[in-house]
C-alpha cells in the first residue's frame, strides 16, 4: 500500500467515503475535484444500489463504479474535441516531456 505522500489523489480521496478537505499545498486542484465529482458519482452509485436491496459497502462500491462507469463519466466530462485542442496545441511539448521521463 501507498503512503499517504506517493498516493493519487483519487486514490486519497477514494479510500474513504469521508468528507476531504482541499489543501493547496498537497493537492492539485483540478484533480482534487475531478475526484471529488467521482466521489459523489460513487456515493449516488451506492445509494441507488441499495435502493435495489443490495447493501454494499465503500470499498466495493468504489470498484464497482470504476469498473461499470469511470470510463464513459471521462469522456462526458473531457470531451475528445478539447483533447484534440490541446494536444495540437501541446504536442511538441507533450512530446519533449514523454522523451525527457523515458530516456533515462
Amino acid at each position: 500500500m501507498k503512503d499517504k505522500q506517493t498516493k493519487t489523489v483519487i486514490e486519497y480521496l477514494l479510500q474513504s467515503e469521508d468528507y476531504v478537505r482541499y489543501d493547496e499545498h498537497v493537492h492539485n486542484k483540478l484533480h482534487f475535484n475531478i475526484s471529488r465529482l467521482i466521489k459523489d458519482e460513487i456515493r449516488t452509485h451506492k445509494w441507488i444500489e441499495s435502493g435495489k436491496g443490495r447493501d454494499i459497502n465503500w470499498e466495493y462500491a468504489v470498484q464497482e463504479w470504476m469498473d461499470q462507469h469511470y470510463d464513459e463519466f471521462i469522456k462526458m466530462l473531457i470531451p475528445k474535441s478539447r483533447i484534440k485542442k490541446y494536444l495540437t496545441k501541446y504536442s511538441k511539448d507533450f512530446i519533449d516531456f514523454v522523451k525527457f521521463i523515458t530516456i533515462p
